[in-house]
């Protein structure tokens, strides 16, 4: 955002404080601030669990040894096995590996290594149920990516339209500081006249109940100025007193887009419902998928040597090829056709929520655009305002050097000035946290990375 140099009167003093811009303080809110903390630790569980799913296809090796003795017969039994097998992503078969040596103290000891690769041809073609919770969190892992986005932005744009709160504050009590100066030289005037008897004693009482006003008005505005100042301090680890704003209350509005169909369906909110909708699709192409009988082919390589040594039982190698089909035909399936059904009636009542969030944000996009256009005709009433209570100030100061008007007049109009400027800044900045709002519901004040 464009900045503009804000000196502030503080507890009745000038002090000059080097500011901070927007851009500064949310740099330093994201290096400090335990929300984003949260959000790295949320964003490194995504990725943790994205990994896990994809464990499936990694080889999963087992290895097991036993052994025994019998005392009628005094033999001694020990057999060591290791095997290995992984799942196969494209084709949804699976590769399995074996190596064993047993000697069962009668014959010969055995050492047996098989491969065998089966390959579904029906159910589970090309991994379509092996894969499913890869797929699901593939997809959930973009979703996530989504939220976790949409909570930044949630987050950012309120701690924006603090810090547009925190420059106005300081505004206020700049200006409110100044009708307070104004106010205590009314009521030296007035306490002249009352002494000259040229001002009853109501008027005089009125001049020092417009002052305590006056100071009541300061001290409640010091004292909002110091809340904002503590709150944002505190979160982005800054003393208090050196939160100082830079702001620029005037600068340009971003382009409002008027294509809302088109907007809508671009936003976040409506993105993260297309991924609960692919997710349901995939889980009920998987369940449809396991109606189908299962016929898998199978192929194999199985060699077994025997010799009285492990070593030597390498070169006497007997190898043997399998190759075959098993059949299976599942009966009632049950449990998948009620699967079906529910995955069938998720997917409709999406669609009714997809429409329903569509039309609300289409509705409060044309809503938050119809009320910055109003805030903008507000804000140029008020420096319509403004600029005419500066204009009769500067006449009355003409006048009062001409000897045509009374001190108090100039002081009277230098506070309306003041006091109209004030609400020509609280128009501009009601405009400017309404285009944090208009861009944070549009997806725009957060970039979502690649």
């Amino acid at each position: 955002m464009k900045t503009n140099i804000i000196a502030i009167l503080c507890l009745g003093a000038s002090t000059q404080i080097s500011a901070l811009t927007l851009d500064e303080y949310t740099e330093k809110l994201s290096q400090e601030h335990p929300f984003y903390s949260q959000l790295s630790l949320s964003e490194e569980a995504r990725q943790l669990a994205h990994q896990a799913s994809r464990l499936v296809y990694d080889w999963n090796t087992q290895m097991s040894a036993n052994s025994s003795h019998s005392s009628a017969s005094s033999v001694n039994y020990s057999k060591t096995e290791i095997s290995t097998q992984k799942a196969i992503k494209k084709t949804g078969g699976s590769l399995s590996v074996r190596h064993s040596w047993t000697d069962n103290g009668l014959t010969q000891p055995t050492n047996l290594t098989s491969i065998t690769y089966s390959q579904p041809l029906l159910e589970n073609k090309k991994g379509i149920n092996t894969n499913l919770s890869a797929d699901i969190a593939d997809i959930d892992f973009e979703s996530k990516r989504l939220s976790l986005v949409e909570q930044s932005e949630g987050f950012l744009a309120s701690k924006i339209k603090r810090f547009i709160d925190l420059a106005l504050a300081q505004e206020r009590v700049a200006l409110i500081g100044a009708n307070m100066l104004l106010s205590e030289q009314q009521l030296n005037i007035a306490v002249d006249k009352y002494k000259q008897s040229i001002l009853s004693e109501s008027g005089m009482l009125q001049e020092q109940d417009n002052h305590i006003r006056a100071r009541q008005q300061l001290l409640q505005a010091e004292q909002e100025l110091s809340s904002i100042q503590v709150e944002l301090a505190m979160w982005a680890n800054f003393e208090p007193q050196l939160m100082i704003a830079e702001f620029d209350f005037f600068q340009e509005q971003t382009t409002l887009d008027t294509d809302t169909l088109d907007l809508v369906a671009g936003l976040r909110i409506i993105q993260q419902l297309s991924f609960d909708r692919q997710k349901l699709q995939r889980q009920l192409a998987s369940n449809q998928n396991k109606l189908k009988p299962s016929l898998n082919i199978n192929v194999g390589l199985t060699s077994q040597g025997n010799a009285n040594s492990y070593l030597d039982s390498f070169s006497n190698q007997n190898s043997s090829f399998e190759m075959g089909l098993n059949f299976a035909y599942p009966f009632g399936n049950a449990k998948e056709k009620l699967d079906i059904r529910l995955s069938q009636n998720s997917l409709a009542q999406l669609d009714s929520r997809q429409q329903e969030n569509e039309a609300n944000l289409a509705y409060q996009i044309n809503m938050q655009v119809a009320r910055i256009k109003l805030l903008q005709k507000m804000m140029e009433d008020s420096l319509a305002q403004s600029t005419l209570a500066e204009a009769k100030a500067k006449e009355t100061m003409r006048q009062y050097e001409n000897a045509m008007s009374q001190k108090n007049n100039v002081l009277a109009a230098q506070k309306n000035a003041n006091t109209v400027k004030l609400s020509y800044l609280q128009a501009a900045t009601n405009l400017q946290k309404g285009g944090v709002d208009y861009l944070s519901l549009t997806d725009r004040l957060v970039s979502a990375p690649n």
